[in-house]
């Protein structure tokens, strides 16, 4: 499970904070509308499996075919 936060969106560029899991710890995200293209502020992502990484990075490119970004998002599977 990931939780996301929207920091910011400035109408290209918009920037979530990430949690994994029980984690103390948050990584921010960033998510590009020009270039469909993410970037990882961070090297958090890369302590946990691949499927994390994938997951958090697909849902973001799925908010962003319809370009809708929530202030809060939960990304969860099994």
């Amino acid at each position: 499970m990931i939780q996301l936060w929207q920091l910011s969106d400035d109408g290209d560029i918009v920037k979530f904070k990430f949690q994994v899991e029980s984690d103390k710890r948050t990584g921010v995200v960033m998510y590009s509308r020009s270039r469909a293209a993410t970037k990882f502020n961070s090297r958090l992502i890369d302590e946990y499996a691949k499927n994390y990484r994938y997951h958090l990075r697909s849902t973001l490119f799925k908010m962003g075919k319809v370009d809708e970004f929530p202030s809060q998002y939960t990304i969860a599977w099994y």
